[in-house]
């Protein structure tokens, strides 16, 4: 069966690396920007989680990058628009609620995390709608980047696990089947194309990196909770305590 071409389409690469130079010039200016964004939360705190804010930067790219190719490129293959809309759409869904699920889990049921989302609601909204992309984003909460305060959130060990596992389940619904949809693609056409090409490659790169990682990170969170978070869920229980013996004396 003979190969589609899409409009476009370059069968050598070294022409298509020159026609396109100023694209993967920029891609190239946003990885070092976010191994530069990695370097400095570093410099300044090194016992701070600070990959995380260089795999959200990539995370973003990756999903800027998927969204240009479905615009753009899905339609070239027969039946692929479709099955990409299906994924986009259901894997988002399920992000942004699992998401929902977690921040009011641990609102309601930590109050280490519910005192730090009272003083950064706005933020915490910002980073949960992005969260649509990838559930991973929640981890910016409590990275402790660069030793910011606003990055210093407590989450419970159920609220760490909930993140992982829900990484997990993302690898399933989005990361491996966009994967498949890019090989399909490539697979069913001839020649490069600059979307699909790039796409592929911060698929591959952030599949490589969140598979063990993810997995690694499921199995081994502790059982027990950071002792801050012990000590201010401890607190509250004890002034509820307190408040609910001093309200029923008589």
């Amino acid at each position: 069966m003979a190969k589609i071409v899409p409009i476009g389409a370059e069968e050598d690469f070294i022409v298509f690396a020159k026609k396109n130079y100023i694209v993967l010039s920029v891609v190239g200016s946003l990885v070092a920007f976010a191994i530069l964004v990695y370097l400095i939360g570093r410099c300044r705190n090194r016992k701070g989680n600070n990959f995380v804010m260089f795999n959200f930067l990539l995370i973003c790219y990756d999903i800027a990058f998927d969204l240009a190719f479905f615009i753009k490129n899905a339609n070239d293959v027969p039946g692929l628009y479709r099955l990409t809309l299906i994924i986009l759409i259901a894997s988002g869904s399920l992000n942004l609620l699992m998401s929902f699920a977690i921040i009011v889990h641990q609102k309601i049921y930590n109050p280490a995390f519910s005192n730090w989302f009272s003083e950064n609601h706005r933020f915490a909204a910002l980073i949960t709608v992005f969260s649509a992309a990838n559930i991973q984003a929640l981890k910016i909460f409590s990275s402790n980047y660069g030793g910011m305060n606003i990055l210093q959130a407590k989450y419970s060990t159920i609220g760490k696990r909930a993140i992982a596992w829900g990484g997990v389940l993302n690898l399933a619904f989005q990361d491996i089947p966009q994967l498949v949809i890019l090989v399909i693609y490539w697979t069913k056409t001839e020649g490069y194309m600059i979307f699909p090409f790039i796409s592929l490659i911060f698929n591959v790169v952030i599949l490589f990196i969140d598979f063990f990682g993810r997995i690694f990170d499921a199995i081994i969170i502790k059982n027990d909770d950071d002792g801050t978070t012990r000590r201010l869920n401890d607190r509250s229980s004890e002034s509820t305590y307190q408040y609910s013996m001093r309200v029923g004396a008589p």
